[in-house]
């Protein structure tokens, strides 16, 4: 008996430790599962987040380029309408240009043609004078002539 009561004592000593040795391989395996549930969350809940803010980001990145485009939209707009604005401005000019050089044109053949008169009567005016000397030499000559047939019958 003794050797089944050593085999009994010996159960019973190392049967406490194998049942706290299987406690704690337990408690290790369930705290081992715990803990790669919760780093699996984490990793989760870090793989939404980044999703989130990736999301998040490109969607404000897409509003920024939609009021670029809308802003280069407004300002094409604006400078085609200062193209044709000032393409108005340019024609608007030579239109007058043209008009004030027409009048120019104008006043310039109404002085030639004033001019021309003027130059007819200075013309006329010396045809009359040269007239008038032919006149005058007449009387002279026939002065002379009379002055010469008194002087020889004299």
């Amino acid at each position: 008996m003794t050797a089944l009561a050593e085999i009994m004592g010996f159960i019973e000593n190392n049967s406490v430790a194998l049942v706290v040795l299987a406690l704690l391989l337990s408690y290790i395996l369930q705290k081992a599962k715990t803990d790669d549930k919760r780093v699996n969350e984490a990793q989760q809940a870090a793989i939404d987040t980044t999703k989130a803010v990736y999301d998040d980001a490109q969607k404000k990145i897409e509003e920024a380029n939609q009021a670029i485009r809308e802003r280069e939209d407004i300002l094409l707009a604006s400078s085609m309408e200062r193209e044709e604005i000032l393409r108005e401005e340019s024609r608007k000019r030579e239109e007058l240009i043209r008009q004030e050089s027409g009048k120019r044109e104008s006043i310039l053949m109404l002085n030639m043609e004033r001019i021309t008169a003027n130059l007819k009567d200075i013309t006329k005016a010396m045809n009359e004078i040269k007239d008038s000397f032919s006149g005058i030499d007449r009387r002279l000559e026939k002065i002379e002539e009379r002055v010469g047939t008194a002087d020889e019958q004299a």
